[in-house]
């Protein structure tokens, strides 16, 4: 009996936890699209350094549809590149630092499991953005397993 119960309450245990997270990161998506141009926004890049840091290295780890794996590599190297230049916002970067936060969630949602292996390090990560002490250089160029590399 206990059994059938679990299986029953991980599928709506795993919707909790999304929706959860959804609300939590609408306000991160939106704003990254209304930040000001330069504005110091060092608690949104240290929020986007850990949920951009999750889905990077879930990207890294699975076969992931499109350009993504990619894409949340370079938006996360875009997130320290601004942490490390004094926190200052780049809006022109604004939409698709959105959209790489919103891949990052359905990331982190269907992998929940391997997400709590890469959670320590994104917090860590975000923990350096937020103090001001995060380097250029943690943040590696991408390597792609077949050789295949993107310019």
């Amino acid at each position: 009996m206990k059994r059938g119960l679990y299986r029953k309450a991980a599928p709506m245990m795993a919707l909790m936890v999304r929706k959860s997270m959804e609300a939590e990161y609408t306000s991160v998506g939106l704003h990254c699209v209304q930040a000001d141009h330069q504005s110091n926004q060092t608690e949104l890049l240290a929020r986007l350094a850990y949920l951009l840091g999750m889905g990077a290295e879930i990207a890294r780890a699975i076969p992931v549809a499109g350009d993504n794996r990619p894409g949340l590599h370079q938006a996360l190297a875009t997130v320290v590149g601004m942490a490390v230049d004094g926190h200052r916002w780049d809006s022109s970067w604004g939409a698709q630092l959105s959209l790489a936060a919103d891949i990052s969630i359905d990331l982190f949602c269907s992998y929940c499991n391997l997400a709590r292996r890469f959670e320590p390090g994104a917090r860590l990560l975000s923990r350096h953005v937020m103090a001001g002490t995060v380097s250029a250089d943690v943040i590696r160029p991408v390597e792609f397993p077949n050789g295949n590399e993107m310019a």
